[in-house]
């Protein structure tokens, strides 16, 4: 969730100017077709828990944008036990990340570094295959392949 709100954090920063603008072009690529995103049911249930209205229908508009719809599912579930048990990934971070693997996904953009860590340490085994990634660094990637 933390990509749909980080146009909303201190901007004075520039670490958060600079994912900010990576989110707004994967967003801009979405638009344009040029990308295929996913919503999952943990991104309606993470959303539904912001008190700020306004966060909370920014984040629901730009969920329009997202082709794939992940439903829960015990395959879903059975991944996030074991990334909580073997990656030491907490529990809505496990879904998430359960939610790109098991949705087909190839990247999991977020802004959290300890996560983007946890997942590529685990990726090393067969069990994962979705990429994670932070927005800068994927909008990096994408602009190396399209160009």
């Amino acid at each position: 969730m933390n990509i749909y709100n980080r146009c909303f954090d201190d901007q004075r920063q520039l670490r958060i100017r600079l994912e900010t603008a990576a989110i707004e072009g994967i967003f801009e690529l979405a638009e344009g077709r040029a990308l295929e995103l996913a919503w999952s049911f943990m991104l309606d249930y993470e959303n539904s828990l912001n008190p700020q209205e306004d966060r909370k229908e920014w984040a629901e508009l730009l969920s329009r944008l997202c082709i794939h719809r992940i439903v829960p599912s015990p395959r879903i579930l059975a991944l996030a036990r074991r990334l909580i048990k073997s990656a030491k990934i907490k529990p809505r971070d496990a879904l998430h990340v359960a939610c790109a693997e098991t949705g087909g996904c190839d990247y999991f953009v977020t802004c959290d570094d300890d996560l983007v860590r946890a997942v590529q340490t685990r990726r090393r085994t067969p069990k994962l295959r979705v990429v994670a990634t932070n927005p800068v660094e994927f909008i990096r990637r994408e602009g190396e392949s399209r160009g």
